[in-house]
């Protein structure tokens, strides 16, 4: 799965609205759309916000398996 699919499927799990976790994370909604569908990469600070935001790590939303 691609960042953008880890994001959104995370976001859903939390049953956040794109609105919302843009809010959130001090980007607009424009920019996660377009990093959720792979049109656009996040930078590493983005990441890490939407990581704390979704409760989860950044290697979970890049898709690393960590042990």
């Amino acid at each position: 799965m691609t960042i953008g699919e880890n994001i959104r499927r995370k976001r859903l799990e939390y049953d956040i609205e794109q609105q919302e976790l843009a809010k959130r994370v001090g980007i607009n909604s424009t920019q996660l759309c377009n990093i959720e569908r792979g049109r656009r990469r996040p930078s590493v600070d983005v990441i890490n916000k939407i990581a704390d935001t979704l409760h989860c790590s950044a290697d979970e939303l890049l898709g690393r398996n960590v042990s």
